[in-house]
């Protein structure tokens, strides 16, 4: 592991991955927690980037996300890092107090953090905001974004980077059980979880909409109203 990775698994932060969003009032719950105070006032920034991947109308479940943090009361920065370089995006990043990463294709994510030049910034950032990500927006913070995990989501991977940005040391899978994405079964995940290495990390994490994993300064937490399983990895 080289010294910029190891830092940022070391780094003191606070991260929430959920498949779904704020899908339910445990996950509302547990975030006002973490915040440590009411969420109304306070500044967003929505990171569509993973979602822009294809193209085309604007998503149902991305309008949908929106319209559920705007009822929170956040005060709302809807951003596309894509093309965009770090001296535009810094100040938008260093406004606020959540940084909201939406869902789509984690590996055009993964590759646009990295182009943005954003990336350096993040372990600072993080000092003194907090990560959300909803589905890509919660896998990009895993060691590796091309394994044999990520390929049950069929995404275009040629050409992107493989690597995640290692937060946290754990793969996660989200969309257990939803009818959209029929590969997001257990007996799936765990036949493919057999061909992961450590080097993925150590364990894989599938959540369904209605379930969130909350990182707090080390300490982690399942928050569910649905359903949720763990796989260790062997290798």
């Amino acid at each position: 592991m080289n010294d910029l990775k190891k830092r940022r698994r070391d780094c003191s932060v606070k991260l929430v991955l959920t498949s779904g969003g704020i899908s339910n009032k445990g996950i509302e719950k547990e975030l006002i927690n973490i915040v440590g105070k009411d969420l109304k006032n306070l500044k967003l920034l929505f990171c569509t980037t993973a979602s822009n991947y294809e193209g085309g109308v604007m998503n149902d479940w991305l309008v949908k996300d929106l319209i559920c943090l705007d009822k929170l009361g956040f005060k709302i920065d809807v951003c596309d890092i894509n093309g965009a370089n770090k001296e535009h995006l810094l100040p938008r990043f260093e406004w606020a107090d959540i940084l909201y990463f939406e869902g789509g294709n984690t590996q055009w994510l993964r590759n646009c953090i990295k182009n943005s030049g954003l990336e350096e910034h993040l372990v600072k950032l993080l000092e003194t905001r907090i990560w959300v990500g909803a589905s890509a927006g919660s896998c990009v913070l895993s060691p590796t974004v091309d394994n044999p995990v990520c390929d049950i989501f069929d995404d275009n991977v040629e050409g992107y980077p493989a690597d995640g940005l290692n937060l946290v040391n754990f793969q996660f899978i989200p969309h257990f059980n939803n009818k959209d994405f029929p590969k997001v079964s257990e007996e799936n995940i765990r036949r493919v979880s057999e061909k992961l290495t450590k080097a993925d990390g150590e364990k894989v994490y599938v959540l369904d909409d209605n379930s969130a994993i909350f990182i707090d300064n080390g300490t982690m937490k399942i928050i569910s109203e649905g359903n949720w399983f763990e796989v260790e990895v062997q290798e």
